[in-house]
């Protein structure tokens, strides 16, 4: 008899141990009981989502071999969080990108070194570097003559509207000329 008291009594606990208490709970309600609600509510972004790598290699008619390589790194991503309407998080991870430069003139090897944004911190404060990231780098052949070449870059802080272009001019001995370049609009 005491075994079928028990008996009875263990299934009257097994079956009060259902969960009712919250079956008409949100989910949002249940997170936040159990202090989960934070770890649930974030979204994490990563820009760009894969691996960028763009390859270029240019022979000007002057003699310059120009061979770039373009990429993303995974190092000191600039991170942004906004709050959305349901309270939650997002993150936006933007990763940086640097370019490896390899200039020759007639076969003869003038530059082999990577263009970053710490190639170009003197020319503004610190708080923009460390927002910043490079938006691309190219060859301006019209501009190029017989004795130098130049490769302009951008660096852009994502989310604004801030943004610093450059001029690199590198000569046939590998003198580096650094300049920012200012576009004022067009005004008619």
């Amino acid at each position: 008899m005491k075994k079928l008291i028990y008996l009875t009594l263990l299934i009257i606990a097994f079956v009060s141990c259902d969960g009712r208490d919250r079956a008409y709970m949100s989910n949002e309600a249940i997170l936040k009981e159990d202090n989960l609600f934070k770890a649930f509510s974030q979204e994490l972004h990563f820009i760009p989502e894969a691996p960028v790598e763009i390859v270029t290699d240019t022979l000007l008619s002057s003699g310059f071999h120009v061979k770039i390589n373009y990429h993303s790194t995974d190092n000191n991503p600039v991170v942004y969080s906004k709050r959305n309407k349901h309270d939650s998080i997002n993150y936006s991870h933007y990763k940086n990108f640097e370019a490896n430069i390899v200039i020759s003139k007639n076969e003869k090897s003038i530059v082999n070194s990577s263009l970053n944004k710490t190639l170009f911190n003197t020319f503004e404060n610190a708080d923009f570097w460390d927002k910043a990231i490079m938006q691309y780098v190219w060859i301006n052949q019209e501009a190029s003559a017989d004795n130098y070449i130049q490769i302009h870059t951008a660096f852009h802080i994502p989310e604004t509207e801030i943004y610093k272009d450059f001029i690199l001019n590198i000569d046939e001995n590998g003198a580096l000329e650094i300049k920012e370049y200012n576009m004022t609009p067009k005004t008619i």
